[in-house]
């Protein structure tokens, strides 16, 4: 199977509308996808992911820009012509076919010789784990088996990019947690480019090697699962990505990539930062809810409105100045566990808080 880079340049899809003006569902994006990698596509809805999944199947016509896949344009090519394929959310199985006639269809279209189709097809069963299951029809199969199904019969055509459409939204979440980690391993093993589409953040954290975040049809921020969590770039990706919580507050100092600021009536020094700022300039922290507990000498003094054991961590929810601040308090068997009412300081971890 040969994996393919997939370039998208200046992007669009405008929807016209004479009533309230044209709808631009996808803004111009761009991005490079090399040849392996796994791309997620994340957003809200109704933010363009799934309009620019859909340009690059070739089910939806763009507007403007180009689309190259191995270095050559693919834009004005049928679906069927695009060394593309595409695990569907609903799965689109055949209810009247078997799950080796499903996994075969595509191969006997391409008219392959039946040895060549039964080579293929048995070598996908055994990857995507699927063997014993080849006179079965799909209605005899559980979600996962299905999921399995249309993986494999994306697969066996050997495409140059694999697109995922929202593939596990059908499934319980113990399933989809399950499944997400099969699809990973699969597509590592075969090295195949994926493009996939959620608006799940636990997908796109553990499936990733790099998230793309989408929103009003613009690419809001571009990275590692690692880069979007720890340096967001906006409120907004910080907020699509995890929990986050923000204080807002005033720089009263910046030297040797370390930042001062007031914020609520205290000064927090030593902020790693390498952002170029100026004393008075305002600015925006970022600080995850492990990156804080619940604790004597805490720089804050809060209020907790909920205090709920999660097992591994005890989730806080505070008020500061009528502020809502998260903090999940790790393995809080031997700590002291502060109960809706009472009055905690908050300590933050200075080295963790990213500024925007």
């Amino acid at each position: 199977m040969s994996a393919k880079g997939l370039s998208i340049i200046e992007l669009e899809k405008v929807y016209p509308n004479k009533y309230t003006g044209d709808v631009r569902a996808v803004d111009r994006i761009s991005m490079e996808i090399q040849p392996g990698e796994f791309v997620t596509l994340l957003g809200p809805s109704g933010c363009g992911k799934t309009t620019t999944l859909r340009m690059i199947a070739g089910f939806e016509r763009p507007t403007g820009g180009d689309i190259r896949l191995g270095g050559e344009s693919i834009r004005h090519l049928t679906p069927d012509r695009r060394d593309t394929a595409m695990v569907f959310q609903t799965y689109a199985l055949f209810p009247n076919l078997n799950v080796y006639d499903n996994i075969a269809y595509g191969l006997k279209i391409k008219k392959l010789s039946r040895q060549e189709i039964r080579d293929k097809v048995t070598g996908i069963l055994a990857l995507t784990g699927l063997e014993g299951l080849e006179s079965r029809h799909t209605n005899e199969l559980s979600g996962g088996q299905q999921q399995r199904v249309a993986l494999a019969r994306a697969l066996v055509m050997e495409p140059g990019v694999l697109l995922f459409d929202e593939p596990l939204s059908n499934l319980d979440a113990k399933l989809r947690v399950q499944m997400r980690t099969e699809i990973r391993k699969i597509q590592r093993a075969v090295g195949i480019t994926a493009v996939y589409v959620t608006h799940d953040q636990a997908e796109a954290m553990s499936m990733s090697d790099r998230i793309v975040i989408l929103k009003d049809g613009k690419i809001a921020q571009m990275g590692s699962p690692k880069e979007v969590y720890y340096h967001p770039t906006s409120e907004f990706s910080a907020n699509f990505i995890g929990t986050a919580n923000t204080l807002h507050g005033t720089v009263e100092s910046w030297e040797a990539g370390a930042l001062t600021v007031s914020v609520l009536g205290h000064e927090l020094a030593g902020i790693p930062c390498e952002r170029d700022f100026k004393r008075g300039d305002p600015c925006t922290l970022i600080i995850r809810p492990e990156a804080c507990s619940v604790r004597e000498g805490g720089v804050f003094e809060a209020k907790v409105t909920l205090s709920t054991f999660m097992g591994s961590y005890q989730l806080y929810e505070l008020d500061i100045d009528g502020s809502r601040f998260t903090v999940h308090e790790n393995n809080p068997k031997t700590k002291r566990v502060y109960e809706p009412g009472e009055t905690a300081r908050l300590h933050l971890d200075i080295a963790d808080i990213h500024v925007i």
